[in-house]
């Protein structure tokens, strides 16, 4: 299958009505804690009274519902599906949290092929209107599917380590993101560092590279301590900031949260006539 047209899906996405705020969860490389940290966000957004979906989009190694310890009632690709109730495809988690689980292998056994990476990432506007925001875990690297979901997103958030390698890996998924035209809003966390120091040190160099070379601004969205109780909750399927919510990391992750709540005032969300009309304005 040809890849996705950059500019073509661009053209698609802005005419789609956006109410949900779009977290698009990317990093450089496997092993930084991505998948982790995306739901433990979920979870403290959720717990501030907020309608939070999270959305496995990792198309071949989906494993939040694992971490979470969930039965999935469907996945990402039977979100192709039109003729299904979206409500119908999301399982409850801790908080209130709603999940999207992802698709192991390429295909779907009904037939949907999640291949088709713009419709899917195009497909992700029918859970807008169901929440505040959606956090979307993409898989590790820069894949067709991750530009796709990337240029659909209101926001990036990079995951990354303090080491060299995910400090230029990140980089450099964000290089292609930019060149591929993603013009919304970029923030940063560092993941698994022994001291403050060492965060502060690393999230300056990405933002200084991607400064002089990309004119881009990266926002420090704060950092989390490596810390044994988040090996310990991976291990006993709970989420730390559900099994150990007074745990440095847990604590750090609350402040990493404060920093995705939505810009724009989330009211009423309209319905029936009034609603038709609004959008025309969205």
């Amino acid at each position: 299958m040809a890849q996705s047209d950059p500019t073509r899906m661009r053209c698609e996405l802005a005419s789609v009505p956006k109410r949900g705020y779009m977290d698009v969860v990317v990093s450089g490389k496997g092993g930084v804690g991505k998948t982790n940290l995306a739901l433990n966000l979920g979870i403290q957004l959720a717990r501030r009274g907020l309608a939070v979906i999270l959305v496995d989009a990792d198309l071949g190694l989906a494993n939040a519902d694992i971490l979470l310890n969930l039965a999935p009632l469907a996945d990402l690709s039977d979100l192709l599906d039109e003729t299904r109730v979206v409500e119908q495809l999301l399982v409850s988690g801790p908080a209130g949290l709603r999940v999207l689980c992802g698709v192991t292998g390429a295909t779907h056994p009904g037939g949907a092929d999640i291949r088709d990476h713009r419709r899917c990432a195009a497909a992700l506007a029918r859970l807008r209107p169901l929440c505040d925001v959606i956090i979307v875990d993409c898989a590790a690297g820069v894949t067709p599917a991750v530009s796709s979901f990337a240029l659909a997103a209101d926001r990036l958030l990079l995951t990354t380590t303090p080491e060299p390698t995910a400090l230029a890996d990140v980089y450099a998924t964000l290089k292609v993101l930019f060149n591929q035209g993603f013009t919304g809003e970029v923030g940063a966390v560092v993941n698994m560092v022994s001291t403050r120091g060492e965060a502060s040190a690393a999230i300056r160099r990405l933002q200084r590279v991607a400064a002089q070379f990309l004119g881009l601004t990266v926002l420090d969205f704060g950092y989390v301590p490596r810390d044994r109780h988040v090996l310990a909750a991976v291990r006993a399927r709970v989420p730390v900031v559900v099994s150990f919510p007074r745990c440095s990391a847990s604590a750090c992750i609350e402040k990493v949260s404060r920093h995705l709540l939505p810009a724009r005032p989330q009211g009423v969300r309209p319905n029936g006539l009034w609603a038709r009309v609004a959008n025309l304005f969205l």
